[in-house]
């Protein structure tokens, strides 16, 4: 029997085995192409899914918000009605309110808190909460006060009247305002059309309209920063919460900042791309594994060389978003001086860091307002230089305003307070912002519009600037709110209550100046019939500023100016009145309540005021009610007819 070796046997239906061709050296190789392979995505344990909510409480979530949010508004009238304007002092609208008021506060906090709370928060709901909440806290002085406050809202509502009544043709000379007359060229537009003779009550609501305006375009700017469904409505929340500067009213700036925030929104919205490696992968990943991190000159290098991706969305919608970002850019350098510097600025900024597609809005921009610097505004431009290279009348503006009685003077601190307590949670939240996605360019979004307030903005210009930073500083202090509540949950109904302090103490602040702010229609029909009833030419002044001065007749009556002596007529009014020499002088009691509570004059000083001019000669009560009065000037008594002449004496004669 014959043995096989098993290393050499070979099953009979094996194949045969087939030899391969050699190749030589010169035959062509074909090289297969490399396949990248992707790296293992790390396991990640899945969040655990949401604890199910029972049916009571969801029917709780369901109805308790627009259930406060109702009850909120049906307490507006009978805080209204409770409250009585008469008793204002120093400590101005907060302290006359009663229980009502602030009992519809409490409920619109508490509709926009129970909603957040809700695991199925609802937009629709949330919008709506926070509607309510503008009406209950910058639009209560609109629903508890007769007509618009600040004598400013009343001044431009002149100025519509100018240009809706002389159609467009006036001089400059008379308010350095005109130069920027886009406002209002756009309100006179809208009187005429619809036939209207005033705008009183579009003064009295424009407040709270313009600041629900605001809302939507901080919620839209959070939703691109923040993301999700809640924390850009605590965006929105914070920065009507912290909006103490007032310069919500009738006036060019309001609408400056509604074109600011959509700018803004187009920029970090739909034209917001971010630089990425050639990989397209965001960042700047390490050269190896397990290397460190570049320094940051050469990362800062990177990304200067690295072009920006391009936005996702289609041509035509992408054409269309720029040419609304331009005409906003257009329509807001004729309407406000400093609004388009803050746009610019910011724009530029997004474009040298690569994080907006879109750098021909900053060429735009920086052409519109070189043009219009050259054609309307050189001769305003040239006359006031020091505005481009600043000057000491910040320090100076903060330093004269921090007088009055001990309301006011508590008033003014608070604002002092709620400007830094803005700027720490910015920065807080801006901190916050970098340690999750390494990235500063928020805060210098906040931070470059600041610098204008070296140019001197009014009296309070270092205070009331930062509203131009506030947009975005609220959204990084709602960021930081985001992070502190996911480390410790139960802070949440600790910032509940501080919410609800925050918007009273706005309204503390707000209303802080309504002793001497408020304009009753009484004193608006008084002074329109003095300009109805003055000739032309004459010289109409107040005995100060405050009240519904050049509500109408701006430039068909001399307003005259004051000096380093007699800034208004109530410094000294018998010198200063002789001195200026008009022909109407009228006093509201908000003058009155100026002095008292401001100034630190004696109850009754107008009323003294009024007697010791009456007692000069020169002057006449024509109206008075109260402290509301007017004085005209004493005519002067006919001339007596030129005397006979002697009778000649008879010629000849015995």
């Amino acid at each position: 029997m014959t043995t096989k070796d098993p290393l050499t046997a070979r099953a009979p239906a094996d194949p045969a085995t087939t030899a391969l061709q050699t190749v030589g050296p010169d035959a062509a190789t074909t090289v297969m192409p490399a396949i990248r392979v992707a790296p293992t995505p790390r396991a990640t344990t899945p969040p655990p899914p949401a604890p199910p909510v029972s049916s009571g409480r969801a029917s709780l979530y369901r109805f308790l918000s627009p259930a406060l949010a109702v009850l909120a508004v049906a307490l507006l009238p009978v805080a209204a009605a409770t409250t009585n304007l008469d008793i204002l002092d120093g400590w101005g609208l907060a302290k006359i309110l009663g229980p009502a008021a602030w009992a519809s506060v409490l409920c619109a906090v508490a509709s926009c808190v129970a909603e957040l709370s809700n695991p199925r928060a609802r937009i629709p709901m949330l919008a709506t909460a926070t509607g309510v909440l503008i009406l209950c806290t910058t639009g209560l002085p609109s629903i508890i006060e007769p007509a618009a406050r600040f004598g400013t809202s009343y001044t431009i509502a002149g100025f519509v009247d100018v240009y809706s009544v002389q159609h467009g043709v006036i001089t400059n000379f008379i308010d350095a305002r005109f130069y920027w007359p886009a406002f209002f060229a756009q309100w006179a537009f809208f009187r005429d059309a619809a036939g209207a003779t005033q705008l009183d009550s579009v003064l009295r609501w424009f407040p709270p309209v313009v600041v629900a305006f605001w809302a939507i375009g901080i919620y839209a700017l959070a939703r691109s920063m923040l993301g999700g469904t809640r924390a850009p409505w605590v965006a929105a929340w914070l920065f009507m919460g912290l909006n103490w500067i007032q310069q919500d009213y009738f006036s060019p700036q309001a609408i400056g900042i509604v074109l600011l925030l959509t700018v803004l929104t187009f920029a970090l919205g739909p034209l917001a791309t971010r630089r990425t490696d050639a990989a397209g992968v965001p960042g700047w990943p390490p050269p190896r594994p397990g290397a460190g991190r570049l320094p940051l000159l050469r990362r800062w290098m990177v990304s200067a060389m690295t072009p920006p991706n391009r936005p996702t969305l289609p041509p035509r919608q992408l054409l269309l978003i720029y040419f609304c970002a331009s005409l906003c850019l257009l329509a807001v350098i004729p309407a406000h001086q400093l609004t388009p510097f803050a746009i610019i600025g910011q724009l530029a900024l997004l474009a040298v860091v690569g994080r907006f597609r879109g750098r021909g809005l900053v060429l735009v921009g920086i052409v519109g307002v070189v043009v219009f610097i050259l054609i309307a505004g050189r001769d305003f431009w040239i006359s006031q230089l020091s505005i481009l290279i600043g000057g000491s009348g910040v320090q100076s503006g903060v330093a004269d305003r921090l007088q009055g009685d001990a309301g006011q003077l508590y008033v003014k601190y608070l604002q002092i307070v709620m400007a830094g307590l803005t700027y720490v949670l910015g920065f807080i939240g801006a901190w916050v912002y970098w340690r999750r996605r390494r990235d500063l360019v928020p805060i210098g979004l906040a931070i470059v519009p600041m610098a204008i307030a070296v140019q001197g903005y009014g009296g309070e210009g270092f205070l009331r600037i930062v509203l131009f930073g506030l947009p975005i500083l609220s959204i990084l202090g709602a960021d930081a709110l985001r992070g502190l509540v996911r480390k410790l949950p139960r802070m949440r109904p600790v910032l509940a209550v501080g919410m609800l302090g925050l918007f009273a103490v706005l309204i503390l602040i707000r209303g802080g100046n309504d002793s001497y702010q408020v304009v009753t229609p009484q004193q608006i029909a008084m002074l329109r019939d003095v300009y109805a009833t003055t000739p032309a030419g004459q010289k109409i002044l107040p005995l100060t500023s405050v009240g519904p001065n050049g509500i109408e007749g701006v430039g068909k009556f001399a307003t005259g100016g004051g000096n380093d002596t007699c800034p208004s007529l109530a410094s000294d009014p018998v010198r200063c009145t002789l001195e200026a020499n008009p022909d109407v002088v009228v006093t509201y009691t908000s003058v009155e309540k100026w002095g008292i509570y401001l100034q630190g004059k004696p109850p009754g000083w107008s009323l003294t005021a009024i007697k010791d001019l009456v007692a000069t000669g020169n002057y006449q009560v024509t109206y008075q009610d109260g402290y509301n009065a007017v004085l005209k000037r004493t005519p002067a008594p006919p001339a007596a007819p030129p005397a006979a002449p002697p009778a000649a004496p008879p010629v000849g004669g015995r």
